[in-house]
Parts: C-alpha cells; sequence; structure tokens
C-alpha cells in the first residue's frame, strides 16, 4: 500500500454560517483530493472542545460538537420519532450526554458541585428528563443530525478512494459525561475527586512534566468488562472515519500516573496499561488504525506496536539531528505514517525559519535547494520515499509560516485550533507541484487490503 493524504481539520475548512456550508465546503475537498489522486483525509476529533478549543480534553468521548450543527447538518430534515429512537438504541452514550448538557445549562461548574445530581439515582434522572423534555430531545436530535451528516461526507469520501482519517484521544475530561456517568470506569472517589491523574514525566524542556489533568483508567474494571466501553467508543468512532490514529499510545502500554492532590507531574510514577488486553479487544473494528508513537519512554509500546503490526509516526522535523530512523529523511521505515510535522508542531517554513544558520544550512544542504523551496522539497522527498503512507498538513503544502499552526503545546490560548485556510486553498493546491509531485510518486487512492 503505497498512498497518500493531506493532514486538514474539518474545522479549519473555509465556510460562510449558512446551513449545510461546511458539510458541502468537505464535499468540495474531497473532490479536490480525488483529483490530486489523494488517499486519505485526516483530520481532528469532532469531540466537543474544552474552553480554550482543544479536542483533546473533551466532555465527552462519544458526542459530536454540537457547535457545528448549523454548518455541519443545519439544512438537514428534523428525523421522525422513529428514526431518533432506531438511533439512540446504537447510541446510547447520547442519553448520558442530552443529561449532562441540561444540568451543565443549570449549573456550569463541574459535575462534581453539583449536589444530589452529582450521583442521582434513575429516579432523578427519569424527572429530569421529563421537566426539560424539549431540551433533551434537541440534544438528541442535535447528534443525530450531526452523526448523519458525517456519515454522508464519508460515504463520498469512500466512493471517491479516499479513507477518512479520524483521532481518538486517549483520556477524557475529568468534567465529562463519561465520568460523571461511568465513574467506575476512571480513577476517582465516589464523590467525584480524582485518585490518579495523567501526565508525562518532567524532562529537558519541562522540569515539572506535563500535568494533563484527566482521570486515569480504572483498567482492572475495563478488564472485567472485556472493553465494552471501549468497543463501543471504536465502533461509533470507525462509523464515523474508518481510520483511526490512537493518541498517545504509549498510555496503552505504559502512563504516567499522578496523584489525585498533586499540582504537578512531578511526583507522578509509571504504570503497566492495559497492552495487549486492550488493542486486542479494539483491532478489527476500524479499517485501519496507526499509533501515535512519538515521544516514547520506552520499549514497550513498540513492542506491543509491531506486535500487532500496527503503522507508526515519522516526523521529518524530528529527524536532522542524527541519520537514524523513524524520521530522518534517509531512514524512513517502510511501514510508517511519514508527516513534514502534526497539529502539534509548527509549520514547516516556521520550524525552518527558527533554526539557528548552521541548523538551516544543514537543512538546506541535504535538500538540494533554496529557503524559499524548502518545504517544497521536503514534501517531494517524503512522496517519493520508502514511507508506505505519506501526509501532509495543508499549511506546508502552502508554505505557510508559524502564524498558520494549528496548535502550541503547553500554550493556553484562544490562538490555538483557531486556524482556517484561505478561501483559494483548492486551486493553490490542484494547480500546483504539488499536484505533479504525488503523480511522479506513483501513490494511488486508498485500498485497504
Amino acid at each position: 500500500m503505497r498512498t497518500s493524504g493531506i493532514l486538514l481539520p474539518i474545522q479549519s475548512l473555509p465556510h460562510d454560517n449558512s446551513p449545510g456550508s461546511l458539510r458541502l465546503a468537505c464535499f468540495d475537498a474531497i473532490e479536490a483530493f480525488k483529483s490530486l489522486g489523494l488517499g486519505v483525509w485526516q483530520i481532528l476529533p469532532l469531540n466537543p472542545p474544552d474552553f480554550v478549543g482543544s479536542p483533546y480534553a473533551s466532555p465527552s468521548a462519544f458526542a459530536i460538537d454540537p457547535n457545528l450543527l448549523v454548518p455541519m447538518a443545519g439544512d438537514l430534515p428534523d428525523p421522525t420519532i422513529e428514526d431518533v429512537d432506531n438511533w439512540l438504541a446504537q447510541n446510547q452514550w447520547a442519553e448520558a450526554w442530552s443529561m449532562y448538557r441540561i444540568l451543565k445549562s443549570k449549573d456550569s461548574r463541574s459535575w462534581t458541585r453539583w449536589g444530589s445530581f452529582s450521583n442521582p439515582d434513575k429516579e432523578m434522572l427519569d424527572s429530569l428528563k421529563m421537566e426539560n423534555y424539549p431540551t433533551y430531545e434537541n440534544e438528541l436530535i442535535t447528534q443525530w443530525k450531526l452523526a448523519v451528516s458525517i456519515h454522508e461526507i464519508e460515504r463520498r469520501a469512500n466512493a471517491c478512494g479516499i479513507m477518512i482519517m479520524g483521532d481518538l484521544p486517549l483520556y477524557v475530561a475529568h468534567d465529562s459525561a463519561d465520568v460523571w456517568s461511568n465513574r467506575g470506569l476512571f480513577n476517582v472517589e465516589d464523590d467525584g475527586s480524582p485518585i490518579e491523574l495523567s501526565g508525562a514525566p518532567p524532562d529537558d524542556f519541562n522540569p515539572c512534566g506535563q500535568f494533563w489533568g484527566n482521570p486515569t483508567y480504572r483498567w482492572e474494571v475495563h478488564e472485567s468488562t472485556e472493553f465494552e466501553w471501549w468497543k463501543k467508543r471504536m465502533r461509533i468512532a470507525a462509523s464515523r472515519t474508518p481510520g483511526i490514529r490512537l493518541d498517545h499510545f504509549i498510555g496503552i502500554a505504559e502512563y504516567w500516573a499522578i496523584p489525585g492532590q498533586a499540582q504537578d507531574a512531578t511526583f507522578g510514577t509509571w504504570k503497566k496499561g492495559p497492552g495487549s488486553k486492550l488493542i486486542s479487544a479494539i483491532l478489527g473494528i476500524a479499517d485501519f488504525v496507526i499509533a501515535e508513537d512519538l515521544g516514547m519512554a520506552g520499549d514497550e509500546a513498540i513492542r506491543l506496536r509491531d506486535k500487532y503490526g500496527l503503522h507508526g509516526m515519522s516526523i521529518l522535523q524530528f529527524g536532522w539531528e542524527s541519520e537514524t530512523p523513524p524520521h530522518h529523511i534517509n531512514c524512513l521505515p517502510d511501514r510508517v505514517v511519514a508527516y513534514t510535522g502534526t497539529h502539534d508542531n509548527d509549520t514547516f517554513r516556521g520550524w525552518y525559519s527558527k533554526l539557528p544558520a548552521n541548523e538551516r544550512e544543514k537543512v538546506r544542504k541535504e535538500l538540494g535547494c533554496s529557503s524559499s523551496e524548502v518545504h517544497k522539497e521536503a514534501i517531494k522527498r517524503l512522496l517519493h520515499s520508502r514511507a508506505e503512507i505519506v501526509i501532509i498538513p495543508l499549511q506546508d503544502i502552502l508554505g505557510l509560516g508559524s502564524s498558520s499552526r494549528i496548535n502550541t503545546p503547553g500554550l493556553v490560548s484562544r490562538r490555538n485550533w483557531s486556524w482556517v485556510s484561505p478561501d483559494d486553498w483548492i486551486s493553490l493546491v490542484t494547480g500546483s507541484w504539488f499536484s505533479e509531485s504525488v503523480k511522479t510518486s506513483g501513490r494511488l487512492p486508498w485500498s485497504n487490503d
């Protein structure tokens, strides 16, 4: 399998606020990808974002961002009661999500501050539903319409030989419908206070480590249910995007566990994750799975990835310090998904511009080009490399600078997750050097053998 694709969040497509405009923009993007001969469209999570716009600390592992309703599905007709009932039977998570949304509208604080509704019984929830039935019904209809819209987009992509690759964050937010309604699956006390939180250990760049604040999982409970919650999560995700990137794959093999009352990640410890037990339970649900295996601290995740034959990731920006796999341009493995950068990286042009002069010279010498052509030559080299799959962020194809990056890790800012591509991006890409490079690379539309 030799194919190529573009990394472009659906939320970054230019559109107006008219009903259905974003869905139509997706159709236009798919036609453009087809004309280029691409095989993969990689997007970011569609889950509701947190207060700064990040979809990686979502209040729901299952829901689609309700803010997408009008541009994505606002022109769709309302479903019948039977439509919603049939859909709800396969999407029971939507019940808890709708109730969580009702309670949030009444009290925006964390669910741990909701008094008796922090741990309601069935009778309380039934009464809440009946007292707020129009709101409850509207939440279900919102998710139904968004699901229908995403399915239309996926079917259009599949018909054009393009696989949509989604992203499955490992953790969910502590203040989420998932933890509120399934606290037994997470490391929290009966009152909801955290027992154990997620993050990453201290390193040269982060002396206090990375403190993410998501509750970790009670893996023994998940194992006792044969990972049913994870299977449901994977089935829902795969129904929207047949390809799945497992974010923070290392956390499945081993994870950094931080005490619940800690203020940073300094006092965390490594703990063993579910490993093969989880992977064997969820593998085969999606058409294709890649492991986000970046920044590994040990060999456990590598062994787990290789045991199941999963594609790892290669980031060209990481590969200039030494000629070693998997990131150096001359040492790319074949069973890998290669990128110039991801949503967490600077754009390639932005990254290059910030290098010391001697490092920029090293990059130019390796690529054999001038500074103005660095992004083009890097992409061409990746497309003609051994890597089975090459995915390029749209910003790098367009040669955009740092102001167009999607996210700067560690920076809490509304500037993150807000980039929108130029209105004329399709003409800039389809009539450019990139189109010719894809053709000469011998890479084909998606084929899942």
